[in-house]
This record gives structure tokens, C-alpha cells and sequence, in this order.
């Protein structure tokens, strides 16, 4: 306020001191109070405590737009289709991956999702050589003509060793087991595996047991989810 009066008094005093002005120190003068004015107005907002409010601001959002931790990345997983029904109503007692035999239109239709391996199941051969996989459902490839079609059930060669055809072999007769396919998928080479299983059957004892347990689990995981210390 004292720096406006001084600048007010200054205006005041000048046109009294030098009569009559000319043109250009009349200009400088009033060039000269606006500055000063500026620089005034400059010094009083500068007393004003404006750099803990930006502060508390910047403070603020970041609390409110900070995210904690880091992104999971998710897994690439190439599975193709699963039999939960083998899960269901067998005992699983060992697994083992298996390639398949297959043909150009089934490789296609396999991409788009046209394959079935709820009722499938894994036949040995007489000697215990190989291994064939039956009453697998691939659909047939849209984009293609009749004659390069495929049968659709039609037995399809598992790649697999011959010992570990006859291992198959050997739990098969000696035990009463079956061999079921688990899940179909593609490895890291794109090239399509599947994961089969040595199981035996589920009496209803069995069955219900399983559910009880699966159902006990489940409570257990949302309770645990839900606690909170």
C-alpha cells in the first residue's frame, strides 16, 4: 500500500515540476508508473503462501491416482480343449504327453477350435508297440473342398515310445486301467500335444466324496479371500 501511494504522490508531483511537458516525457512517464505499478503488484503476490497449496495438490493426486505394485503379465497358454468329464469320473494315477498324427485339414480345423475330446479314449495294439487315439471328434475345415476333407472320428496315431507303449500295455491288462485323454494343447514348438492319463474308475462313494471336498475348498478360498486383518 505504501509503494502505491509513493507511485500515486510521484504522478502527482511531476507534471508540477516540469511545465508544460513535451510529448515524449509525458509518454516516459506513464510508461515509468505502469512499470512501477507491475513491479508492485508483483512484490504483494509474492507474500502470499501459494507453494504449500501446489504442493498438498500434487501431494493429493498422486495418492489418489498411484497405482501399487506392478502389472501381472498373463501366461500364454496354447490349451486347445479339455475333458473335464475324465476328471469327473476317473482316478487319475499317471500322466504322460503324447503327439498325434495328423492331417493338413485337421491342423486347421483344430485352430478353429473344432475339436472334441470329451468321449475319447486311448487304445493299445496287440504287440504293445503303439498306441492309437479313438473316437476323437475333429469337424471338418470349412474352406476346404470334399475331396481334401477328413474323417472326422476316424483312429489317429499317438507318437510315443515303444517302451513307454508297453508300460501302457502292461498297467492296462494287468490292472483294469484305461487310458483317457486329459487335454488337448499346443507346445512351444505350435505343435499340437496331448496330455493323457492312466486312470481307473469312480464308484458313487467316490464321486461324492470328491464333490464334498471340492465344495469344502471352495468355502475355504472365498473365507480366506474375505479375511481381512
Amino acid at each position: 500500500n505504501t509503494t502505491v501511494e509513493v507511485l500515486i504522490n510521484a504522478h502527482h508531483l511531476v507534471p508540477h515540476i516540469h511545465k508544460p511537458l513535451p510529448f515524449t516525457m509525458s509518454l516516459f512517464s506513464h510508461v515509468l508508473f505502469a512499470a512501477l505499478i507491475c513491479l508492485s503488484l508483483i512484490s504483494s503476490a509474492s507474500s502470499f503462501q501459494i507453494a504449500p497449496i501446489s504442493r498438498s495438490l500434487a501431494q493429493t493426486s498422486t495418492t489418489l491416482f498411484a497405482k501399487s505394485g506392478t502389472k501381472k503379465k498373463k501366461l500364454k497358454d496354447g490349451t486347445i480343449c479339455t475333458n473335464r468329464k475324465a476328471r469327473r469320473n476317473y482316478e487319475i494315477v499317471d500322466t504322460l504327453e503324447a503327439g498325434v498324427i495328423l492331417k493338413g485339414t485337421e491342423v486347421k480345423s483344430i485352430r478353429d477350435g473344432k475339436m472334441i475330446i470329451a468321449d475319447a479314449f486311448v487304445k493299445v495294439s496287440f504287440d504293445g508297440d503303439s498306441c492309437t487315439l479313438m473316437n476323437c471328434h475333429i469337424g471338418k475345415h470349412s474352406m476346404s473342398g470334399e475331396y481334401f476333407q477328413h474323417e472326422e472320428k476316424r483312429p489317429r496315431g499317438l507318437l510315443l515310445h515303444k517302451s513307454e507303449a508297453r508300460k501302457l500295455k502292461q498297467k492296462v491288462d494287468q490292472n483294469g486301467m484305461t487310458i483317457v485323454p486329459l487335454k488337448a494343447y499346443f507346445n512351444k514348438d505350435n505343435r499340437v500335444k496331448l496330455e493323457i492319463a492312466l486312470v481307473k474308475g469312480k464308484n458313487v462313494r467316490d464321486k461324492r466324496a470328491d464333490i464334498k471336498n471340492r465344495d469344502l475348498k471352495r468355502e475355504t478360498d472365498r473365507i480366506v479371500k474375505n479375511f481381512r486383518i
